[in-house]
């Protein structure tokens, strides 16, 4: 059967895209379990093609199924202004959506314009799906799924039970050898991705991702990611998992085979201050296999803070985990949310720790309840607003102590701080020189330099901020075909 995978064109008030515009991983992967089978499939980003472009595409394969992908809430209008073309223009096509978002949420799916909503893991879901119905059988059949009919939402029955990861087939990464070289993070382009685990046994109440795992921790062996690392072109690689480095053997036995392999890449891998702490020789032998980038959740810089969103860590370890870091010359970069109900000493005190600790690499969230978290359970009675695009992590869409513009003020201010304090401790020049040794060598493009100085530009200006919100009515209730999912 011919397959059609989409990723919807990019989302957001101002776009989550700004700094990270990455592959669809998740859509090689379903592609990759497809394609031994002898499904025909292609991987369509319309972030890329654009909205004609991409379904001329999709057309041309002449479709059976076409799956779209929401792993993020701000993508809900554009996946179904797409689910709604493509019934549309390809009238037998049968249509799921799928990830994060829609798994977490499948009530807010019910347009008809999608059949199907596939809770899970896309590779477990997906075989039986396309199998069912590649034989003309009924798609209730397939497990896994959530049905639209003209009778109401309808649940196939439980998700397949989630395969050992080395079992699953590799992503079908050929699928996208043609979109490759748009995707970056930050200054880093072209930037691929790597998963080798999936899944947190932590419960931090802003996040989803232990809720969709269903609190599992599944990882791929060695061997296996040596395998899919040797398939990557991209000099730079973003590790994917929620948490490097949680099995400390595995991540050893990781770094050897990496080591052995000769493969020398730029990694950027995400992975918690506590870690470092406790296991700081992971730093040091990671830093040994090309050049190492850590990204850390740090979120709050006391431990009231860190109880507040149930991180399970210490403001102890922050300090120390960044001076480790400081010490064996690794990059690293912190991400701090900011609560709606700060006040200005609130934000005082973040920009007195960072100067404090040189933390000029830094970036910030708004405290969002996303749906499918524990803070969406908590607070979305408190949501002044039900306009998805909002719920971007930089906007608020939860009261505010301070006036609106005022805390758009003072959050403008930490973006400006970040770059204040990184010339206060780096120094100027230093800056424009690695800045010209990284154009010279190629590691940083022009268009990539245009772009940071942007981006720095918009995010120090509060009414970068504030436009969405006059753009966007502020509604206390749920739209209608909000209410029809709820």
């Amino acid at each position: 059967m011919k397959v059609a995978l989409l990723k919807p064109p990019s989302t957001g008030a101002l776009g989550l895209d700004m700094l990270t515009f990455v592959e669809p991983l998740g859509l090689e992967c379903v592609a990759g379990t497809l394609e031994p089978d002898g499904h025909d499939c292609i991987v369509v980003d319309l972030r890329i093609d654009g909205m004609d472009q991409g379904l001329a595409k999709t057309r041309a394969h002449e479709p059976g199924i076409v799956g779209l992908q929401c792993n993020f809430t701000t993508e809900r209008y554009q996946a179904l202004e797409v689910a709604k073309r493509v019934k549309r223009e390809i009238p037998g096509a049968y249509v799921v959506i799928g990830g994060h978002d829609a798994s977490r949420d499948p009530k807010w799916f019910s347009d008809p314009a999608f059949d199907a909503v596939a809770l899970g893991d896309g590779e477990d879901v997906f075989p039986p799906l396309v199998d069912a119905l590649d034989r003309g059988a009924d798609a209730k059949e397939a497990p896994g799924l959530v049905l639209n009919t003209s009778g109401g939402q309808r649940h196939t029955g439980p998700t397949p039970p989630r395969h050992h990861l080395d079992d699953m087939a590799l992503p079908a990464r050929h699928l996208i050898d043609e979109y490759a070289d748009h995707y970056y993070l930050q200054f880093r382009r072209p930037m691929a991705l790597l998963e080798t685990a999936r899944g947190c046994p932590f419960k931090c109440n802003f996040c989803s991702v232990w809720k969709f795992h269903e609190s599992s921790y599944r990882q791929k062996s060695a061997e296996r990611i040596v395998e899919e690392l040797s398939q990557i072109k991209s000099p730079h690689v973003f590790i994917t998992d929620d948490i490097f480095w949680l099995d400390v053997k595995r991540s050893e036995e990781l770094a050897e085979a990496i080591k052995a392999s000769g493969i020398r890449k730029s990694f950027l891998v995400q992975t918690r201050t506590d870690i470092i702490v406790k296991f700081p020789h992971l730093v040091e032998m990671w830093k040994d296999l090309g050049y190492l980038t850590a990204f850390l959740g740090v979120e709050k810089v006391d431990d009231a803070g860190l109880s507040s969103v149930n991180k399970s860590n210490s403001a102890e370890n922050n300090v120390k985990a960044i001076q480790i870091l400081k010490d064996l010359k690794v990059g690293y970069s912190c991400n701090f949310i900011v609560d709606p109900s700060w006040g200005r000493e609130d934000f005082a005190r973040l920009r007195d720790w960072m100067d404090e600790m040189a933390t000029y690499n830094a970036g910030f969230t708004v405290l969002t309840p996303l749906p499918g978290t524990d803070l969406w359970d908590e607070a979305q009675n408190e949501v002044n607003t039900f306009d998805w695009h909002m719920y971007d992590l930089i906007h608020t869409v939860l009261p505010t102590k301070l006036p609106l513009h005022e805390f758009y003020s003072e959050f403008a201010s930490l973006w400006s701080s970040s770059r204040d304090i990184f010339f206060k401790h780096r120094g100027k020049a230093r800056f424009y020189l690695q800045l010209a040794t990284g154009l010279a060598t190629g590691k940083i493009t022009p268009k990539a330099m245009r772009r940071g100085f942007d981006i720095a530009r918009l995010l120090s200006n509060p009414d970068t901020f504030m436009e969405a919100h006059l753009q966007s009515p502020v509604e206390s209730s749920r739209p209608a075909a909000d209410e029809a999912a709820a």
